[in-house]
């Protein structure tokens, strides 16, 4: 049995979700993982608020899961090291996350992509960074032709659909 983890970040979802429709698609088994990052709940900048506002996120999250047969696991840590020991814990094949654009997340997938077979995958965005751009390759400086070209390049609509039973794996 293959067995795959979803990293999940900002992606607090099952509908229309990317990285958890590759990974399904990709192993027999697929493990659901948030890593709580010191980094991130640690400055200062992270209020309460914003911390209660993701734990309550998370809670949905594993309650949904729970209703498709999973469960969500929540461990604290540096992202690398923690889920370097999960891949050794379960044998996952492969690490599925959705791609984030913040220069910290970039840092942090870098990292990780060293050190594990992490795949990163296209999230929701209309457009990614860097897509919408003049014939000649520069950035847009004006606004009217920016939003011209934006919405030529208008994606498909559809919608991923939640997975109606999750397979995750019998032992973390």
């Amino acid at each position: 049995m293959t067995t795959a983890i979803w990293w999940i970040r900002r992606d607090v979802r099952l509908s229309d979700n990317q990285a958890l429709d590759t990974a399904l698609a990709h192993a027999d088994a697929v493990l659901p993982v948030f890593v709580l990052d010191p980094h991130i709940l640690e400055r200062p900048t992270t209020g309460s608020t914003r911390v209660a506002f993701l734990f309550d996120g998370l809670r949905q999250l594993d309650a949904d899961l729970r209703a498709r047969g999973s469960r969500l696991v929540v461990r604290p840590g540096d992202p690398t090291e923690t889920l370097a020991a999960l891949v050794t814990e379960t044998g996952a094949a492969a690490i599925f996350a959705e791609e984030d654009f913040s220069p910290t997340a970039r840092r942090r997938d870098g990292r990780a992509a060293s050190a594990l077979p992490l795949h990163l995958v296209g999230g929701r965005l209309v457009h990614p960074p860097g897509t919408v751009l003049k014939a000649d390759g520069a950035p847009y400086t004006v606004f009217t032709p920016f939003s011209r070209a934006w919405r030529a390049l208008m994606p498909p609509t559809a919608v991923i659909p939640p997975p109606a039973a999750l397979p995750t794996p019998p032992s973390v």
